[in-house]
C-alpha cells in the first residue's frame, strides 16, 4: 500500500515509520466522516487504531486519493475518543463488531 504524509501528521511526533507500523498491523479500521467545519467536499477518512513496534497505543488518520494510495492526515498517541473501541478489540472483540457499531 503506497502512504503519502500531510505536514500535519508529524505535528504530534509521531514518526512515519510509527505510523506506518499501525497503519500496516492495527487491531481496528472504520471509516469516519469529516469532521464539522471541513470544506465542502472533504473525504472520510480511515481511522486505525493500534500500537506501534514498542506497544504504544496510537490513533493514525488518513483519507483514500484517487490513485488509491493513502494520505497520513494525523497521528497521535491513542486519545480517551477512541479508548473504549481500542480496548475491545485488544480484549477481542471482532473488528467486523465494531465496524456495525461505528456505522449507527
Amino acid at each position: 500500500m503506497k502512504l503519502k504524509w500531510a505536514r500535519a501528521a508529524t505535528k504530534h511526533r509521531i514518526s512515519r515509520e510509527r505510523s506506518r507500523y499501525v497503519i500496516e498491523h492495527c487491531g481496528l479500521r472504520f471509516e469516519e466522516k469529516p469532521p464539522t467545519g471541513a470544506p465542502a467536499g472533504a473525504s472520510t477518512r480511515l481511522v486505525f487504531l493500534g500500537d506501534d513496534a514498542k506497544g504504544t497505543a496510537l490513533e493514525v488518520m488518513a483519507v483514500e486519493l484517487e490513485d488509491k494510495s493513502l494520505l497520513v492526515i494525523h497521528a497521535m498517541p491513542l486519545r480517551d475518543r477512541y479508548r473504549k473501541q481500542y480496548e475491545e478489540v485488544k480484549n477481542g472483540e471482532s473488528q467486523e463488531d465494531h465496524q456495525e457499531e461505528s456505522k449507527d
